[in-house]
């Protein structure tokens, strides 16, 4: 106790850092076919447990073999044709059943049910109502995946694909301290779907850091979390500066590294001009939702000797596409300030966020809920923090020095 006297835990204002890391869900992860099928089981299951008098006179004989045992991948039917007429089988069943739960004369508790309430959502995501007939919904007419229920046992959990990985359940952000000479504390914990986008919880760590006065000065994160937008809010709202790559200029000029990229022209905000590099000025300026599209005149780019370094547009005329004035100038100033050393010698720090991912993992099993829906998800990661927490405030009460990023032996024979 004498040392939590005599050093304090976090700086004022101090360093921080925050990862996000895939999280399985507690259940199987199963194919369209499938996810129908045992939708219709589940509902049948929990009516039969709730009102099994009501249920018995609404199941045709055959249900009681379509729909007693699991529905898995090698139990179902291997050509494509018997699978469809399957499909459509479990759709015309759910809807029989849907049709008399949702009856006037029907109590009103059959709608309470939660795997009703699931069986309808999914009937309306896999299946299009077209003329008083069921069809089963082409891949394209889906809903978007962070709306799409993949499992009946977990309908909050969302199929996503990052990079080489793909997975259904959700992800989990962690956020600690990083400062010199100070134990690295976990203080925030943020549990989504797997669909949502780490950009997306940038403003909200920061909120959840403030209300518990505990925000950093300065906050690494990766690519994933920082963009023109966050850059500011962070600065502007919360007094952070946000330590990330931002994205880069994706025009082929900026990739090859020649020919003119958006860095050369010149903007007049106040007029809403641009001028190009050989002091031409554009001829429309037009704002959309979130971008502003500008273009030159076509005789003027046509007419151009440098036209090959600047457009390769059917038309021959050149367009940028632009974020609004503030955000244009933050993202300019961000592509700016990562190709410092200054900025690559601060970065570095974030580096060992993905240790503490490495403990998480190995130690807690970060990566796989134990339980069922986001709530529960989220209570099983906030006390694995708790715990990490409680194992390095223990390591550094007894003086044993942080982890080091682990090198091969191969690899410490890089020339220096």
């Amino acid at each position: 106790m004498e040392r939590l006297k005599e050093k304090k835990l976090f700086k004022a204002g101090g360093q921080q850092r925050t990862d996000s890391s895939h999280v399985l869900a507690a259940v199987r992860q199963v194919n369209r076919l499938e996810l129908v099928g045992e939708t219709m089981r589940q509902a049948l299951n929990e009516l039969a447990v709730a009102f099994p008098d009501w249920l018995r006179e609404q199941v045709e004989p055959v249900w009681f073999e379509r729909y007693r045992v699991r529905f898995e991948r090698y139990r179902l039917p291997e050509e494509k044709s018997e699978q469809e007429v399957l499909r459509q089988q479990i759709g015309d069943d759910g809807s029989v059943l849907l049709s008399a739960i949702y009856a006037k004369d029907a109590p009103k508790a059959l709608r309470q049910l939660p795997a009703v309430k699931t069986m309808r959502e999914v009937w309306k995501q896999q299946y299009n109502f077209e003329q008083g007939s069921l069809r089963w919904r082409s891949q394209d007419e889906l809903p978007a995946y962070s709306e799409l229920i993949q499992s009946p046992y977990d309908p909050e959990a969302r199929n996503r694909t990052k990079r080489t990985t793909n997975w259904t359940g959700y992800a989990v952000h962690l956020t600690e301290t990083c400062d010199d000479e100070r134990p690295n504390l976990i203080t925030n914990v943020e549990t989504t779907p797997a669909t949502t986008a780490d950009v997306e919880l940038t403003d909200t760590i920061h909120t959840a850091l403030d209300k518990k006065d505990l925000l950093p000065q300065e906050h690494f994160v990766d690519t994933a979390y920082v963009d023109a937008k966050e850059l500011l809010n962070s600065r502007q709202q919360h007094q952070v500066e946000l330590y990330g790559p931002v994205h880069p200029d994706t025009s082929w000029q900026a990739r090859m590294g020649e020919g003119f990229d958006i860095s050369c022209f010149n903007v007049d905000w106040e007029r809403k001009q641009v001028v190009c590099p050989t002091g031409q000025v554009s001829k429309s300026w037009r704002m959309g939702k979130e971008k502003i599209k500008v273009e030159f005149e076509r005789d003027t780019c046509s007419a151009c000797a440098k036209k090959k370094q600047c457009t390769k547009s059917k038309g021959g005329v050149r367009s940028l596409l632009m974020k609004p004035h503030t955000e244009f100038e933050a993202l300019q100033a961000g592509r700016a300030r990562q190709q410092s050393e200054i900025f690559k010698q601060k970065y570095k720090k974030r580096a060992g966020i993905e240790g503490t991912i490495s403990q998480g993992v190995r130690s807690f099993d970060l990566r796989r809920s134990r339980y069922i829906g986001l709530a529960k998800t989220h209570l099983q990661h906030i006390a694995s923090a708790v715990a990490m927490n409680l194992v390095r405030l223990a390591h550094w009460l007894t003086g044993v020095p942080k982890a080091k990023t682990r090198v091969s032996r191969f690899a410490t024979l890089v020339p220096a």
